[in-house]
């Protein structure tokens, strides 16, 4: 049997001991798929979500509104010693007509009803003087001929005039002087071609609201406008027409 020779393994270039190793073999990583992607965004929105639920019930009522500081009877003027704000949740239609959200709204306000500590002050429960605390506030209906035509506007001042008598015993006299106009308009309800008005003046004493609710019952009213006059009727003065002849 003839001698067979066997080469040598020939060694392999860049191996330290010049002795073959074997390759070894690994699966390579792959990335996610656009579904794993899509489903691991989708779990990171619910788990936001949720998040947000929890920390929005756990945080409790932010808007704040008014409320008594202690027992206020009826006829109470308020200040701010007597109000201060506590947040709650309150339906819509109470929140937006029947209390209130800043204590600065009610300063200087009058209680027409008794509110307890702690209770919503309510729209209902107050009223608001809109002239000076001395003044008295009158309103009445005047025929608007006799009260500028409607273009009387809150803030003007007016003498009020008022005819009386009949025939030849008629006799005009200036009843109130630089009145305040607080409000001038077609009274709630009214038709928009109405010719009545409805006027709310403030006045400085009460002898000028005796003197102006008679003239109203008793006599015909007239306004006149005085707001940037240089003169102004003088309360008591009277006129009366010449006798014929």
């Amino acid at each position: 049997m003839p001698d067979v020779a066997v080469a040598p393994d020939r060694p392999i270039l860049g191996s330290a001991d010049g002795v073959a190793r074997g390759r070894r073999l690994s699966r390579r990583s792959t990335l996610p798929t656009g579904r794993a992607v899509v489903g691991g965004f989708l779990v990171a929105v619910a788990a936001l979500g949720i998040f947000a639920a929890w920390s929005s019930a756990s945080a409790g009522p932010t808007t704040t509104y008014v409320v008594a500081r202690r027992d206020l009877p009826i006829g109470s003027r308020l200040t701010a010693d007597d109000l201060t704000s506590l947040p709650m949740d309150l339906p819509e239609v109470v929140a937006a007509r029947a209390v209130f959200r800043t204590e600065a709204l009610l300063l200087g306000a009058t209680t027409v009803g008794p509110v307890r500590r702690g209770e919503l002050v309510q729209a209902s429960d107050v009223v608001r003087k809109r002239s000076a605390p001395p003044e008295l506030e009158v309103s009445f209906e005047l025929d608007s001929a006799r009260a500028l035509a409607g273009t009387l506007r809150a803030g003007e001042r007016v003498d009020v005039l008022a005819t009386f008598g009949a025939g030849g015993d008629t006799y005009t006299v200036a009843v109130v002087r630089q009145a305040l106009v607080l409000d001038a308009g077609h009274g709630s309800g009214r038709l928009a071609d109405s010719d009545r008005d409805v006027i709310s003046v403030a006045v400085t004493s009460a002898q000028d609201a005796l003197a102006l609710t008679h003239a109203l019952n008793a006599g015909k009213v007239t306004l006149v406008r005085a707001t940037g006059a240089a003169v102004s009727a003088d309360v008591g003065k009277t006129y009366q027409a010449p006798a014929a002849g």
